[in-house]
């Protein structure tokens, strides 16, 4: 249900690129199936992806792009690899590797380090704290340089570094940069600066995580010691994705990025060697958290269980303990630091659901911020580690960019001033590239950077009105049509015969791993009955039994309780959904994951219907009233015993639909509807049977598919010495007076 007045719409996924009719995506679709003995279906969510030649679609399923991806077409590879080269030979140059403290960032150092290690180079790590500020700093410089480092190699950071690496070049210490982040105008003066999204970078995927940045420049290093050994290339890179596509998988995952082409090549193999052999860590982080993977690893679980603790070290606390997991070779301290990890993330979600209530209690009780299309809020008392989860939440609620400002570490207890430097972190929607909207108000900010979807940045105090103010302006120029809504794709739309386990398990083996740029599939299915509704987890989750023409299945509507999905027995929706396999007890079944449900259109409008019938009838109007309409006997006494029943329970207020479905439930009202409902409230509260107030929650004019229209019913019962004559309500009556036809139904 859509309770915050965003607009919600589910559409059709657009092809990643047009085909010239509709006859040569029959032609391409009839192909793929035929030449991969693949069911239609799964064929074309392919080719729609972009993937419809032979070769293109055979890559996507067989997942190798080794043999075309030459980490030396990234620009300035050779010089890394040959400055790193120079480091490994010597035996006696001290190197640092500086990371992030996100999980992409210590992915990224743990990969490095166990490289280089492995490969008896002096070195280590360092992975600033988020009180430390993002990226390079002149402290940890000065300590390198008494500690006598010669290299640094920074991991996911580096590329805004110009005036730190010119400071550690002054110092001698050479510096490699590898990230991934948006390049500004100016690059560092580094011995090399390697990143996909140079200008003059040719490397034909642009998308690596950090973490594959790291990846990439380890093959390069294996292909020089290849060469020299007169051994195969194409090897050398295979054995490194097969020794550390666990932690690439990990840091590409938890850093959201696009799960196609080489990344999807990385994270398939990532999760299959997981599968079988865990590194030490990531085994005791799976026993510590409770939660097994159910079949195999997924990038689904990589998102929900893995990435989160790992996280939170960086979040709440520092972010190397996260690194001494991924590093650990003994059980007995991985064990001990992945509970830690645990508790962390524990405290994380607590202070999230702190934060992210004070954030919509600003929200409410200023009505401007829901004029704003893009969301700015600032305080002095958030976490800074949490910000940015909170500011998805907000993104994802009330479907508008939003960013979070801590002064946290900027002011004196009881004071505060406009030169105060917050940090702030923030989330954009899809069509707004985040990054360009900060450099649209850079003369406001003291630093910023990130991707399209999720950045960071520094503001003062002082500048933050005016900053929300040019957000908002960005957003005019580019967002120029319309209020915001939230969007739903759907890969397309299935009837149930479609949808069995065989169905199921071909979808999962031919388009996982699924994530950013590769979406599990989703479907839409129209005119559902929902049979039954009932809470699991403590209520926290919903499972659904749900009919169509016969066939019955059981869904699972994760994160919503039965009040906020407000469907009950015997609605009928329409479902968007994706589809899984269910193996339970030896039973094997495919089951519906619920994204979103509303009311089906044709039950929608057909409420809209009773309620303007209703209106007629109350108004004498012949033509609206038929004897389906009109109560009887059976029906007053059922409903009577319905809410004496109700009040007896220590209740006193129900909303329409509620009672509406429950009488339908009840045999001996089965000819009751809206309409005949709301005629034995008015009758009951007409003769005194039961004090009745009736409040509008949802109005016909401002309900939808989503929320029906409803009237929050509060009553309570008369005691009467001497029996009641329904009869002699003006409104049976005025029922029973009118002649009527009977081409109606309640």
């Amino acid at each position: 249900m859509c309770g915050t007045g965003i607009k919600k719409k589910w559409e059709i996924r657009t092809p990643s690129f047009p085909y010239s009719d509709d006859a040569e995506r029959e032609r391409i679709i009839t192909e793929i199936s035929a030449d991969f003995n693949i069911p239609r279906i799964c064929a074309s969510i392919i080719a729609d992806r972009g993937f419809r030649t032979r070769e293109s679609a055979h890559s996507f399923i067989y997942n190798n792009y080794i043999a075309d991806r030459d980490p030396f077409a990234l620009a300035d590879m050779d010089r890394a690899a040959e400055r790193i080269l120079r480091a490994i030979e010597s035996r006696t140059e001290r190197v640092v590797i500086f990371g992030d403290y996100d999980v992409d960032g210590v992915t990224s150092a743990s990969l490095l380090y166990l490289y280089l290690a492995g490969r008896g180079v002096h070195c280590g790590y360092y992975i600033p704290k988020r009180s430390d500020g993002y990226g390079m700093s002149r402290e940890a410089i000065d300590t390198f340089a008494r500690e006598g480092v010669t290299l640094i190699i920074t991991v996911d950071t580096g590329i805004t570094a110009c005036d730190e690496i010119e400071y550690a070049a002054s110092v001698g210490i050479d510096t490699v940069v590898t990230d991934h982040h948006e390049c500004r105008p100016e690059l560092p003066r580094a011995v090399a600066v390697v990143n996909p999204h140079r200008p003059d970078c040719s490397y034909p995927w642009k998308e690596l995580a950090g973490v594959g940045v790291a990846y990439k420049l380890i093959c390069a290093l294996e292909i020089l010691r290849a060469r020299s050994a007169g051994k195969s290339e194409y090897e050398a890179e295979r054995s490194v994705l097969l020794k550390y596509a666990d932690l690439v998988a990990i840091g590409t995952i938890a850093d959201v990025m696009p799960l196609i082409d080489e990344n999807r090549m990385i994270v398939s193999y990532g999760l299959r060697i997981m599968s079988h052999s865990k590194r030490k860590g990531i085994e005791a982080l799976i026993r510590a958290s409770s939660r097994q993977p159910e079949d195999r690893m997924s990038a689904s679980y990589i998102s929900f269980t893995i990435a989160p603790r790992l996280n939170a070290a960086g979040r709440m606390d520092n972010a190397s303990l996260a690194a001494e997991l991924l590093l650990s070779e003994s059980d007995a301290t991985a064990q001990a630091i992945a509970e830690k990890l645990c508790e962390i993330n524990q405290q994380r979600q607590i202070e999230e659901n702190r934060i992210a209530g004070e954030a919509e209690r600003m929200i409410d009780s200023d009505p401007s911020y829901l004029d704003d299309r893009f969301l700015l809020l600032g305080s002095d008392g958030w976490s800074h580690g949490v910000i940015g989860i909170v500011a998805s939440r907000l993104t994802e609620k009330y479907g508008k960019p939003a960013i979070l400002v801590t002064f946290d570490n900027s002011f004196e207890p009881g004071l505060s001033s406009g030169s105060d430097v917050g940090k702030g972190s923030g989330r954009s929607v899809r069509g707004v590239n985040l990054f360009d909207a900060l450099a649209s108000c850079e003369e406001l900010l003291e630093r910023f950077g990130g991707h399209e979807q999720a950045a960071g940045l520094s503001v003062k105090r002082a500048n933050l009105p005016l900053l929300r103010e040019k957000l908002n302006e960005y957003m005019a120029t580019h967002l120029p049509d319309g209020e915001p809504s939230i969007t739903l794709f759907a890969d397309a739309e299935i009837e149930p015969e479609m949808i069995n386990v065989g169905f199921s398990d071909e979808l999962s083996q031919l388009l996982e791993p699924c994530g950013t740029g590769n979406p599990q599939p989703v479907f839409i299915m129209k005119d559902v009955l929902i049979r039954s509704v009932r809470a699991i987890s403590s209520g926290r989750h919903c499972k659904l039994t749900v009919e169509k023409n016969g066939f019955v299945f059981q869904a699972l509507y994760y994160g919503k309780s039965i009040s906020e999905i407000g469907f009950n027995d015997g609605d009928i929706a329409d479902l968007l959904f994706s589809v899984s396999t269910n193996r339970y007890r030896g039973e094997v079944s495919a089951q519906l994951v619920i994204s979103d449900m509303r009311f089906a259109t044709s039950f929608y409008r057909e409420r809209l219907s009773q309620i303007e019938r209703l209106g007629g009838i109350l108004l004498g109007s012949r033509d609206c009233i038929d004897g389906d309409v009109i109560p009887g006997r059976e029906d007053f006494v059922a409903f009577f015993g319905i809410l004496s029943d109700f009040l007896r329970s220590g209740r006193s207020s129900f909303t329409d639909n509620y009672m509406v479905s429950r009488l339908a439930r009840l045999r001996q009202t089965s000819g009751v509807g809206y309409i005949k409902y709301k005629l034995m409230l008015k009758v009951f509260g007409e003769t005194g049977v039961f004090d009745i107030t009736e409040e509008p929650i949802v109005t016909p004019a401002a309900s939808s598919e989503w929320n029906l229209p409803d009237d929050l019913i509060t009553l309570r019962k008369i005691v009467h010495r001497q029996k009641i004559d329904l009869d002699s309500s003006p409104t049976m009556k005025m029922l029973k007076a009118i002649p009527h036809n009977s081409t109606h139904a309640s």
